[in-house]
């Protein structure tokens, strides 16, 4: 299927099933962490997903084809971004499978008719003030916490979510004690964790993470991923 490219737009191959997604020179680009939280996910047959911080629609069409929940609804607040995502979800046939909704994530359970079975998320990692600012807002954005705190992530992760419901995410391993400690406060139980290490002998630099919505207290700390 033919779409149409804006200015410096390019489509590349996502080196899965023949899916492809268009990616901007001028905007944030996914990274290898958008890719290893779409593998971390679990089985989705017949489930309501819904992305916060969709972006370019990666996560959402990676976990459309591999995990295939009945419905994904990808929330993403930049306009750029919302529209270049459902111009990639048309490239790959995937209209009927995946809405695109530009929107704020706090206000995800208002874009869905019944809570959701499932929620995904790589967000912005870097709290304000903290590592070197980007000068593009459009990509700050997506870096820094400007728009959505992980608090603001997690909190409305647990009201998107039905009592059962799955969030995953990914996010830097330093702020492991603080992603538990907000899952609790929000119903949401830990229930696995996964380092992910930049190669073999390196400490861990990110985390995926499983949390059930009144869920058990048993919690699984999986054998690290070696990223290289």
């Amino acid at each position: 299927m033919q779409v149409e490219l804006k200015a410096n737009e390019k489509i590349e191959d996502l080196q899965y099933d023949g899916l492809r997604i268009i990616q901007s020179a001028d905007e944030y680009r996914f990274t290898t962490d958008a890719v290893l939280l779409a593998n971390f996910c679990g089985d989705m047959h017949g489930k309501l997903c819904v992305e916060f911080g969709a972006g370019s629609g990666v996560i959402s069409i990676l976990v459309a084809r591999k995990k295939k929940p009945s419905k994904i609804v990808a929330i993403e607040l930049q306009q750029n971004l919302a529209d270049m995502a459902r111009r990639s979800v048309e490239l790959n046939g995937m209209s009927g499978q995946i809405e695109v909704v530009c929107g704020n994530l706090k206000d995800a359970p208002k874009f869905i008719d019944k809570p959701a079975d499932v929620v995904v998320c790589n967000p912005p990692y870097r709290k304000i003030g903290s590592g070197e600012r980007q000068l593009a807002e459009n990509i700050a954005l997506c870096r820094h916490e400007i728009a959505a705190t992980l608090s603001d992530v997690i909190e409305s992760a647990g009201k998107t979510l039905n009592n059962r419901g799955t969030f995953y995410l990914v996010h830097q391993s330093e702020r492991l004690a603080e992603i538990v400690t907000l899952c609790g406060d929000n119903n949401l139980s830990v229930k696995e964790i996964v380092p992910v290490c930049p190669r073999e002998g390196r400490e861990p630099n990110l985390v995926l993470v499983r949390a059930v919505k009144c869920g058990g207290k048993d919690c699984k700390l999986r054998l690290p991923i070696y990223v290289s």
